[in-house]
C-alpha cells in the first residue's frame, strides 16, 4: 500500500502536469491567431520545450540545495503565473516570456517529482512506485489535449489557460503538505556519460525522430483535422493518448521477455503506415491512425529507455533518464516549430508527410548495426575477389 506522502506527491505532480497537457494543443492556434503567421505558431511551444530541457539539466543541482517541497511549490507557482499570462496577454513577446516560465516550471516539477518518488519508497518497491508515477503522468497527456480543444471550441483560449492555472494552484496546495526527505546524490555519471555509452546515440536519435512526430501531431492536428466532429483533433489526440499509455504498459511487461528491438522495429513500421492514413481526412482513418500510431509510440518510449539503460548500465540510470526526457521535450518543441515553418512553406498537408517519414527513419536507425567482425569479414571477401 502506498504511503499518504507518496500519494500526495503523485497527486501534486500529476495535477501540475495537466496544465502542460492543456496548453500544448491550444498554444499554436492562439499564436497563429495573434500573429496572423502560421510559421510562428510553433515558436512558443519550442521555447517551452527549450526551457524545460534547461531546467531538467539544472534540477539535480537545485535538489542538492533545496528540498522537494519548496522546489515543487515554486515550480507550480511559476507555471500558474505563465498560464494566467497566456489567458490575458495577446502579444508574441509576452507569450514567449510565458512559454519560458511554463517550460521552466514544468522541467523542475517533473524532475523533482521523480526524485521525490525515489526518496519516499524503499529500493524493493521503486519499480512499482515509478509505474504509479507513469500513470499519473499519462493521465494529463491523455485527457489534457482533447479537453483543451473542446474547451477552446466552447469557451475560447482564455478559458483553457485559466483551467491550466487552476490545476497549478491545486498542485501547489497539495505540494505545501509534503514532507519529503532530501534525495540522495545521484551516482554513475550524468547525461554525457550515458550518451557516450555504446549503442546509446543511435537509439536516442531514433527516439528523437518519434518524439518529433509526437510534437508535430499534438500541436498541429487541430489545423489539419479541425477541432470538432468524429474525425477531429480531439478524437485523434484522445485515442492516441489512450493507446500510447496501453502501449507503454504492455511493452514494460514484454521487453524483458522478447527484447526491446523486437518490440521497437514492428511498432515503428506499423506507426509509419498508420500516420499515412491522416492524409485520407476521414473519421475511420483518423481513429485507426491514432490507435496504431499511439500504441507504436508508447512501445517505442519504453523500448528506447530499456535499450539505453542496457547500453549505459544500471549505474547510469540517472543519466539515461535525463537524455530520455531531453528527447521527449526536444521532440515536442522541435516538432511543433519544424512543422509550423515547413507547413507555412509547402502547405500543412504536405508537411504532414514528414511524420511517417520520421517513423521510417527511426526504423532504419534501430536496425542492428554491423559488428566489427562482420565488417572485417566483408573486407576479407573483397580482397579475395
Amino acid at each position: 500500500m502506498l504511503s499518504a506522502q507518496l500519494l500526495l506527491l503523485l497527486l501534486a505532480g500529476g495535477v501540475g502536469m495537466a496544465a502542460f497537457g492543456l496548453a500544448l494543443p491550444v498554444l499554436p492556434l492562439t499564436v497563429a491567431a495573434t500573429t496572423h503567421d502560421r510559421a510562428a505558431a510553433g515558436l512558443v511551444t519550442g521555447v517551452m520545450a527549450a526551457f524545460t530541457i534547461v531546467m531538467e539539466l539544472l534540477s539535480p543541482d537545485l535538489l542538492h540545495r533545496f528540498r522537494v517541497r519548496p522546489l515543487l511549490v515554486a515550480a507550480m507557482v511559476v507555471q500558474l503565473v505563465a498560464m494566467a499570462g497566456f489567458a490575458e496577454l495577446r502579444t508574441l513577446p509576452a507569450m514567449l516570456a510565458c512559454g519560458a516560465l511554463a517550460g521552466a516550471g514544468f522541467g523542475v516539477a517533473v524532475t523533482v517529482t521523480v526524485a521525490g518518488v525515489g526518496a519516499l519508497v524503499p529500493p524493493d518497491r521503486s519499480g512499482e512506485a515509478i509505474a504509479y508515477f507513469g500513470l499519473c503522468a499519462s493521465a494529463p497527456a491523455i485527457l489534457g489535449p482533447p479537453v483543451a480543444l473542446l474547451l477552446l471550441d466552447q469557451r475560447g483560449a482564455g478559458a483553457v489557460f485559466l483551467a491550466g492555472a487552476l490545476t497549478c494552484a491545486v498542485a501547489a496546495l497539495a505540494a505545501v503538505l509534503l514532507r519529503v526527505p532530501l534525495p540522495a546524490r545521484p551516482t554513475g555519471g550524468g547525461v554525457l556519460a550515458a550518451m557516450g555509452s555504446r549503442g546509446v546515440p543511435r537509439v536516442w536519435l531514433a527516439f528523437v525522430c518519434t518524439t518529433l512526430t509526437y510534437g508535430a501531431a499534438i500541436s498541429f492536428t487541430p489545423f489539419l483535422l479541425g477541432t470538432s466532429g468524429p474525425g477531429s483533433a480531439p478524437v485523434f489526440l484522445l485515442v492516441f493518448g489512450v493507446t500510447r499509455m496501453l502501449g507503454r504498459v504492455a511493452a514494460g511487461r514484454a521487453v524483458d521477455r522478447v527484447g526491446e528491438r523486437r518490440l521497437a522495429l514492428p511498432s515503428l513500421a506499423a506507426g509509419a503506415l498508420a500516420l499515412v492514413l491522416l492524409q485520407l481526412h476521414s473519421a475511420p482513418a483518423t481513429v485507426v491512425s491514432a490507435a496504431v500510431s499511439g500504441a507504436a509510440f508508447g512501445v517505442v518510449q519504453t523500448a528506447a529507455f530499456a535499450s539505453m539503460l542496457q547500453g549505459a548500465g544500471r549505474g547510469r540510470s540517472a543519466g539515461v533518464s535525463g537524455i530520455w526526457n531531453m528527447a521527449v521535450d526536444a521532440g515536442i518543441g522541435g516538432g511543433a516549430l519544424g512543422i509550423g515553418s515547413i507547413g507555412a512553406t509547402v502547405g500543412l498537408a504536405r508537411a504532414f508527410w514528414l511524420l511517417p517519414a520520421l517513423f521510417a527513419l527511426a526504423f532504419l536507425l534501430r536496425l542492428p548495426a554491423p559488428s566489427m567482425d562482420q565488417l572485417a569479414g566483408e573486407a576479407g571477401s573483397v580482397k579475395d575477389i
